[in-house]
């Protein structure tokens, strides 16, 4: 099944289930940057009850792929018993062919992932048609949430640093107050390492955010 197919699949079950759900990753990026760029799975958010595990799996094997969990442990790397012990609750269900971990799937993210809920209530107001129907899509804003979140943990994700870069450069019309606020709500902070490959608009926002932070604990300042 090609990636479009799959996409359509996923997209089908989930509005038969009635599960609220938007596009994101390198899909929902390629709305907004200046260039486009290639992907070899497609990325979908779920907002739904304590049974988002179980929806996701059975979302991702109606489209023929092999379920697999990814808890918040594996995402940031350790500690190693979490992983092992699987004591850290599942953030992501991701969906592949039987054999092939690098080919095309499907990777459905969970309401445990803290910018999950916000960004698919968003998302009902922002329909994009992937050539088979409108479907909710993640704003631009929550795209750099997503992103900024994910560099957290991986502070070198070339993937994630590119559609940020790209992104700016389409110079699209921001909310820069929900940008900033989910930026403080969320405790991001950009990395001295990852400094140097982002965009200056990007970091001038959470360097005000920051300021904004300081004057409030410190206001004798």
């Amino acid at each position: 099944m090609s990636l479009k197919a799959l996409f359509k699949a996923a997209v089908a079950t989930l509005q038969k289930r009635n599960v609220p759900f938007a596009v994101a990753g390198g899909l929902a990026a390629d709305l907004y940057r200046r260039e486009p760029r290639l992907t070899m799975d497609v990325d979908l958010v779920i907002l739904t009850d304590d049974r988002a595990v179980e929806t996701a799996k059975a979302v991702i094997e109606a489209v023929g792929l092999r379920a697999g969990i990814i808890r918040r442990a594996d995402l940031d790397g350790g500690p190693l018993f979490a992983v092992k012990q699987k004591s850290t609750k599942p953030c992501m269900v991701v969906g592949r062919k039987t054999g092939d971990s690098s080919g095309e799937g499907v990777d459905i993210l969970l309401p445990e992932i803290p910018w999950v809920a916000d960004a698919v209530r968003r998302a009902t107001n922002n329909l994009v048609d992937y050539g088979f129907g409108p479907v909710p899509a993640l704003t631009v804003e929550d795209v750099i949430i997503a992103k900024l979140f994910a560099l957290q943990s991986a502070d070198m994700r070339a993937k994630d640093l590119d559609d940020l870069q790209s992104i700016f450069a389409a110079e699209p019309t921001l909310n820069v107050p929900y940008l900033a606020g989910q930026i403080a709500r969320l405790h991001l902070e950009i990395k001295k390492t990852t400094r140097p490959f982002l965009p200056a608009g990007l970091i001038d926002i959470t360097r005000d955010i920051a300021r904004a932070r300081k004057s409030i604990q410190e206001p004798g300042a």
